[in-house]
């Protein structure tokens, strides 16, 4: 049966399409821990029914036991495979149990904190398995996607060690679906095999699936491994021992490492290097990392890198050959082999495209009567497997130019074109004597450049390899992608936010509505932040809420004038500490604001906060605009002096204060600063000095050129007394 597997002649009609009859026994015969292609017994049905029957039992009893709550009861829904009816739920409970086993309880022995982590468990799986092959309508089935939940959920509760991470559900789902195609019903009577009906009966369907993804999982679980297995000391004979397990040898204690990791390591750094030292070489030189391609090829068993039913052509080989899936390895160095033509000559993002997007051989490129292509693989890599040399590597690439028309010669990577160069050498060749183009034709060599720095020596060597890495091109298209955002920037830069604005007061707004994202897509940073903030504003209003509520339920009876409305609002005060208990246990954010407190104190608050709301608009209400008086106007004491060599000056008055005002006696009054224009060559002054409140002073210059004293003045000697306060 391997070899039949092997040349692509296991079964008997085409297994190019996704259903093939019988690929499920083949598994199980593959597969199965005790099947009769591992022992030396002579192969028999009776032999592989005991062990099925064995698995089928053992998956019964794993799912009454993981499926049952701490209270005895099962969720409504779920179906046990071999039972006619669930068992009955417990109802005598003790005292004591009681205490522990209680969902509201905190004991932590409490069962129920084991059943509700389990519960979330659940839920993470049901998110990935709704998001399997979501293009074939076989896995959209509700049922189906419970099956597949529970075993998934059986595997994490007995590995605890491993527990469930992403990917299983991938290999699960191929061979849930092998059982169900080759499953027979039981009211189906044209099989009369009754060995036949039993080995494909359609009611242990989840119970052969989970068997099946047990023995897969026996190879694969060592790349699911994410943190190092804890090992069991012995017991010491003293209470304060301690037991350090140390490595001989200096170098005895050394960092965890993930097996997956260290398995792609090998696979590039070893076997690879080992068969093609070219591609090595190449992708070393590019910065390729293992991990980037390796993790999911072996995880999922290359159903990412083929189509599903191709995938499934390829594990019946990979079953037959090797059921601990140690040749999975080799089958990633053949697949690299492969595809040496199109990642030598490609750079670091072309060769991270091609591995993460793998290339399938067409249909006409494949040479008539050549195996399938996933058959050849697994032929390579046992090939590869027994002789780990170049030539062998050589002999792959002959097989694929034999089979899939793949040439043996890497084409010639397109020469790197340097920034900023192409201009020059255009220039300098048109500047040649003369101008003749045809003798600098093919010599596109420049004439000598002086001698460079080393910083500028650096700088260039920086920016070739940025070309050759590919580094320059992602960095200009980021660049130019920053200046498509930049005006979408600056209008939200420029938004104007108040002192008294703060960073929560401003909504916060997601990329994509929630309505729109896959129920698998993680919640956003800002839909973080906004349930956060939420979370702030209802608790400051449940501990107001709390606040009122220890105030009503500490008022003394006894002293209280009205007894009957002390004990309504102890009551209110009661149901509002009710509804804060619901609120704080389910979790909810919306409030409604009648429950928090009772209806005398809301009442209170809403005429408070009316009579602030009026208070406040009476402070914020404007003054009545009050004119200023209109001041007297004066006239310059300097206009009475004749003196003809000094120019008039006229200073111009503020615009708010040039217009005149009219007095009551029908005389126009100016400012003091609003000097009218006068004649000195007239005799009688502008304005009659009757108008003014008194005469005005003399100024010295004038009592020294006259020589005159004013009435209002008192002789002194040598004292001068302008404003006459010394008379």
């Amino acid at each position: 049966m391997r070899e039949m597997a092997l040349a692509d002649r296991l079964y008997p009609s085409p297994s190019e399409s996704f259903g093939v009859p019988g690929r499920s026994i083949a598994w199980k015969l593959f597969l199965a821990k005790d099947e009769p292609l591992q022992t030396s017994e002579a192969p028999s049905a009776s032999h592989i029914l005991s062990s099925i029957r064995i698995s089928r039992t053992k998956y019964t009893a794993l799912l009454l036991e993981k499926m049952k709550a701490p209270d005895g009861s099962y969720e409504s829904g779920i179906i046990i495979p071999g039972a006619t009816a669930l068992p009955k739920k417990s109802t005598k409970k003790s005292s004591n149990d009681l205490d522990t086993n209680n969902p509201l309880s905190l004991h932590d022995e409490n069962p129920w904190n084991a059943w509700f982590a389990s519960v979330e468990l659940r839920k993470i799986i049901q998110q990935d398995v709704e998001r399997t092959f979501p293009e074939i309508e076989f896995f959209r089935d509700a049922a189906i996607q419970a099956q597949l939940t529970n075993i998934l959920f059986l595997y994490s509760s007995v590995h605890e060690d491993i527990g469930y991470r992403q990917g299983m559900h991938e290999l699960l789902a191929p061979l849930y679906f092998a059982v169900s195609y080759d499953s027979i019903p039981e009211e189906d009577r044209e099989v009369e095999d009754v060995e036949l009906r039993e080995l494909c009966s359609e009611t242990w369907i989840a119970a052969d699936a989970w068997s099946l993804f047990e023995a897969v999982m026996g190879g694969v679980s060592q790349w699911y491994e994410w943190r190092e297995r804890t090992v069991d000391n012995a017991p010491s004979a003293l209470a304060t021992h301690v037991n350090l397990n140390i490595p001989d040898g200096q170098n005895g204690i050394q960092p965890y490492v993930a097996p997956i990791v260290k398995a792609c390591t090998r696979i590039q750094s070893t076997l690879l290097n080992s068969t093609d030292p070219q591609l090595w070489k190449q992708m070393q030189a590019s910065g390729i990392e293992p991990q980037i391609y390796g993790i999911r090829w072996l995880r999922l068993l290359f159903t990412r890198e083929f189509n599903l039913p191709d995938a499934m052509k390829l594990w019946d080989s990979l079953f037959a050959c090797d059921p601990t899936l140690e040749l999975s390895q080799w089958v990633c160095v053949a697949m690299l082999i492969r595809i040496r033509n199109e990642l030598i000559p490609a750079d670091y993002s072309n060769q991270l495209t091609i591995l993460l997007r793998y290339p399938s051989p067409s249909s006409q490129d494949v040479m008539a009567g050549a195996p399938h292509h996933t058959s050849l693989l697994i032929r390579q890599a046992l090939a590869l497997q027994m002789s780990s040399t170049p030539a062998a590597g050589v002999s792959l690439m002959i097989e694929n130019r034999n089979f899939l028309n793949i040439p043996l010669e890497v084409p010639t990577p397109p020469p790197v074109q340097k920034r900023g160069h192409s201009g020059r050498q255009q220039s300098a060749s048109a500047g040649r004597i003369g101008g003749d183009t045809s003798s600098s034709r093919g010599h596109a060599r420049q004439p000598s450049s002086p001698q460079m720095g080393l910083p500028e020596m650096i700088a260039r060597g920086l920016l070739e390899r940025g070309e050759s890495l590919g580094i320059n091109k992602t960095l200009m298209s980021a660049v130019s992608e920053l200046r498509r955002n930049i005006p979408d920037l600056a209008s939200t830069l420029a938004t104007v936010r108040t002192p008294h604005q703060s960073m929560t007061s401003f909504p916060l707004e997601d990329e994509r509505l929630s309505e729109e994202r896959p129920p698998w897509e993680p919640r956003t940073r800002f839909e973080m932040e906004r349930e956060i903030t939420q979370l702030h504003a209802r608790d400051k209003r449940l501990g107001e809420s709390l606040g009122w509520i220890v105030d009503a339920l500490l008022q003394d009876e006894s002293g209280a004038e009205d007894k009957e409305r002390l004990k309504r609002q102890k009551h209110e005060a009661l149901e509002c500490l009710s509804y804060v208990r619901d609120v704080l246990i389910s979790h909810t954010t919306a409030l409604d604001d009648d429950r928090l407190i009772g209806e005398e104190e809301a009442l209170q608050r809403k005429l408070r906060a009316k009579k602030q709301a009026e208070e406040a608009a009476a402070s914020t209400k404007l003054p009545p605009i009050v004119s200023p008086p209109a001041p007297a106007s004066v006239v310059d004491s300097m206009s009475r002096l004749s003196n003809t060599g000094r120019s008039n000056r006229r200073v111009s008055p503020p615009p708010f204060m040039t217009s005149p005002v009219s007095s009551g006696t029908g005389q126009t009054k100016f400012a003091p600063w609003n000097h009218t224009r006068s004649s000195f060559s007239n005799a009688s002054p502008a304005i009659g000095s009757a108008t003014l409140p008194r005469p005005p002073p003399p100024t010295s210059t004038s009592l020294r050129v006259s020589g005159k004293k004013m009435d209002d003045q008192t002789p002194t000697s040598g004292v001068y007394d302008p404003l006459g306060a010394l008379k």
